[in-house]
């Protein structure tokens, strides 16, 4: 498919519709406020950071960009539970321009139908990364890389996933045949933009807590991460996906199963990479996928697929491709699956149900 930019403002607008519809349905059976229902979770450390900073240990998991947003839009009266509402939303449009110069309207589109999509429209990382992330990419690939580097230096102070970043685009940039290698060097080198904004934030943790791996320590302590073996987190995951683990709360084995999918998904992405000789975004899968898998449990994974643009590009190519009735008949069934999955994951996150 070649850029249709009707059509994905047209997906942008209806997924956004659908979610907020279900959102104002949440608050109508919950009897929450739209704000309650909008700054479950995670939203609520980020809005804590930005008021009081770090604290608490717990919160310097969060990096800072996110809150630092929030706390100066804050200072014009701007709520910050809404200031993470409209950053999303920007960012989830300036991320599917992105995919579409990348990619194809295709790509882009089925960025937007992601059904764990409801972390694109509140006040999670995940959107502003990925508008980061993904212009970052695009630029690198355009020669652009002085600009790829200032998107980097954006997209680590807003998670982990920066350093990930780096990595991929350090393998494009020494791997584009295109440059000599003293050039791919140099390019190479605005990547540093990037490493400054992390070493920034680790020197700053380390000024509060005198330790280097304050960061760490706080994903340990809040969220029992710890680094082990790939089947030894498949091994603690599996049985929370019995509801049996979870009397009365029937949303969290299956968030759990589709954690599980999302780790096999991850590991096919970064295997079709390696098979079309993509070492960059090999190094980027890579970077994201294996971490998650490798930290004692499976959890956070289904929103790191949002991260995935490779996935996105790959699918986009394959819808491409002529099809029987039969074959768009069952495209077509699994859209209306991946709408009412959507529909159901924004529902549980705005009933404040497990939608991690």
């Amino acid at each position: 498919m070649r850029s249709n930019p009707r059509l994905v403002a047209f997906v942008w607008l209806a997924t956004r519709a659908l979610m907020f519809g279900v959102v104002v349905l949440a608050c109508q059976r919950n009897s929450l406020s739209l704000e309650q229902a909008l700054s479950h979770w995670d939203v609520q450390h980020y809005m804590t950071v930005a008021q009081s900073g770090y604290k608490n240990p717990v919160e310097m998991a969060f990096f800072p960009g996110l809150p630092i947003v929030m706390r100066a839009l804050s200072l014009v009266n701007v709520p910050m539970w809404l200031t993470g509402v409209g950053f999303a939303l920007v960012c989830s449009a300036l991320a599917v321009v992105a995919l579409d110069r990348m990619y194809d309207s295709a790509a882009a589109c089925l960025w937007l139908l992601a059904p764990m999509s409801v972390f694109t429209i509140v006040g999670y990382t995940e959107a502003p990364f990925v508008a980061t992330a993904f212009w970052a990419w695009e630029r690198a690939r355009s020669g652009r890389w002085a600009q790829a580097g200032i998107f980097v230096a954006l997209a680590c102070s807003l998670r982990i996933s920066g350093l990930f970043l780096i990595a991929g685009l350090g393998i494009l940039a020494l791997t584009q045949t295109e440059y000599w290698f003293k050039d791919r060097i140099k390019n190479a080198a605005w990547l540093l933009l990037g490493a400054g904004v992390l070493g920034g934030f680790a020197t700053y943790l380390h000024s509060k807590t005198g330790s280097w791996s304050a960061w760490y320590n706080a994903q340990n302590a809040g969220w029992h991460r710890e680094l082990s073996w790939p089947w030894e987190a498949l091994q603690r995951t599996i049985p929370m996906t019995s509801a049996g683990y979870w009397p009365g709360r029937p949303e969290v084995p299956v968030m759990f199963t589709l954690e599980i999918v999302a780790v096999a998904i991850g590991y096919l992405v970064l295997l079709v990479c390696l098979f079309r000789r993509r070492w960059g975004e090999a190094t980027f899968v890579a970077a994201n996928v294996v971490p998650l898998s490798s930290s004692g449990w499976f959890m956070s994974v289904t929103r790191a697929v949002l991260l995935l643009f490779p996935l996105y590009g790959w699918l986009g190519g394959l819808g491409g491709r002529r099809s029987s009735s039969f074959v768009r008949a069952v495209l077509g069934l699994i859209l209306i699956g991946d709408l009412v999955l959507m529909g159901w994951w924004t529902y549980c996150f705005a009933s404040g149900a497990w939608a991690c």
